[in-house]
């Protein structure tokens, strides 16, 4: 892949020509600017109006992640028996009227820790039905040879997301309290709801199910990723990455608020400086393609994550030198999420047949973001109990795990997707779920 899209013309004129999924594309858009609002915001309103502890914290963040763990697999199963558009557009709205609640609750007087934790598990399982559903709707937007460049086109505008919210959040929190700052992350989702109904293709109905059960489909989703070892190696080393990016996210917040007491404007915009990893990464995928494959991109994306990770471990105090340290290692964390995300999931999306997409996605949600609550729980009782810097430092050289699991994996050996052997795995899970 270069610089060009299917058919031999710009990436970025990709989104132009295709209504529909510039439609998809402007609703997950607006609805990652918002969560990177959010991102800040909920820690913050934690530890700075409710006086959390980092164990609170850890809780929220892995009570706003637990739902992939207790509801992903299944969620794949149901949504291959629905209209997935339906389900974005019901999830969006639903997300949008639970964080009304916080803003609500504030003025009132009656916000608790006990209700940010419900109003975070509340959004994060209506984000497992959402985030399983959009990649379905993904595959009938757009064919299968546009993949790459319209999750290269998904991760641009995650990492514009990621840039620039945190940067919109440092105005807001300047001007507004956290919890009303929740208030713009709702009416993204609103919009990101209007976008989704606005799309002009058919929503696709549902195969039929007869004679299957949830039980069987269920399992046709594990076989499927059991059967491919791309998908098992990515399944382990995206598990690895998710549990620690978990943790990081968790003490992170509560190192620099809390030990290293800086304010929430200066959190903001270390955050917004580490995330330009990720725009960064967006810009040169194409070419670390062109010139090494799809497996060797994978192999630096984790080796650019563990290299961030050191940087984390070595950072010490709150002198500039140190600030600078851990803004370095957060930007090369961020940047290694699109290097890895671009090109497995246009690999898994490619090599997965359409009647086992949303299954498929569910196992692999249901494995690698099911690491999630236990990275954020883990975290948050660590830094309870020998602190942030500490922990921060054991996480940092975490890192160094996925990046050795990619050298054992089979990727370094995959330039394109033909080398990979699915041929066989496919096959059989046709046949599984024909005869289920």
């Amino acid at each position: 892949m270069t610089g060009k899209a299917a058919g031999g013309k710009k990436w970025w004129s990709f989104a132009a020509e295709r209504p529909d999924f510039r439609r998809l594309w402007s609703a997950q858009s607006i609805s990652i600017m918002g969560s990177q609002v959010s991102l800040i915001a909920f820690p913050l309103t934690a530890l700075a109006v409710l006086d959390a502890r980092a164990s609170e914290v850890g809780t929220l963040n892995a009570l706003s992640r637990a739902p992939f763990l207790l509801f992903g697999i299944f969620a794949g199963v149901l949504i291959d028996r629905w209209r997935s558009r339906r389900v974005l557009i019901i999830m969006d709205w639903v997300r949008a009227a639970t964080l009304l609640l916080i803003p609500v609750l504030m003025f009132s007087r009656s916000l608790t820790i006990e209700w940010l934790f419900a109003v975070a598990f509340v959004v994060g399982s209506c984000t497992v039905f959402f985030d399983i559903a959009y990649q379905s709707t993904l595959t009938d937007v757009v064919v299968a040879g546009e993949l790459l460049t319209a999750n290269r086109w998904l991760e641009t505008s995650r990492s514009i997301g990621n840039m620039s919210g945190p940067g919109f959040a440092a105005v807001l929190l300047k001007a507004v309290s956290a919890p009303i700052a929740i208030l713009v992350d709702a009416t993204s989702y609103a919009l990101s709801a209007l976008f989704v109904h606005a799309i002009r293709a058919p929503d696709r109905r549902p195969a039929s199910r007869q004679g299957s059960t949830i039980w069987r489909d269920f399992k046709a989703g594990l076989r499927f990723v059991g059967e491919s070892a791309f998908l098992r190696w990515n399944a382990a080393i995206a598990a690895t990455w998710n549990l620690l990016t978990s943790a990081l996210i968790t003490i992170f917040f509560v190192h620099l608020e809390s030990e290293l007491k800086l304010s929430s404007a200066t959190v903001a915009v270390v955050v917004f400086v580490g995330s330009v990893g990720s725009f960064l990464a967006v810009l040169v995928v194409a070419r670390i393609i062109a010139w090494r494959g799809l497996g060797w991109c994978i192999v630096l994306s984790m080796c650019v994550g563990g290299l961030g990770g050191l940087f984390l471990a070595m950072s010490s105090g709150r002198s500039p030198l140190a600030i600078a340290a851990l803004t370095l290692g957060y930007l090369l964390v961020t940047a290694a999420e699109p290097l890895f995300n671009i090109n497995v999931i246009s690999i898994r999306q490619m090599i997965t047949p359409a009647h086992l997409m949303a299954r498929t996605t569910g196992a692999m949600r249901f494995v690698v973001w099911g690491t999630l609550p236990i990275g954020a729980l883990t975290a948050g009782f660590l830094g309870d109990a020998f602190g942030g810097r500490t922990t921060l430092a054991v996480i940092g050289v975490g890192f160094l795990v996925p990046a050795a699991m990619t050298f054992l994996s089979p990727f370094p050996r995959i330039r394109t997707v033909s080398d990979l052997d699915i041929g066989d795995s496919t096959q059989e899970s046709k046949e599984g779920v024909s005869s289920v």
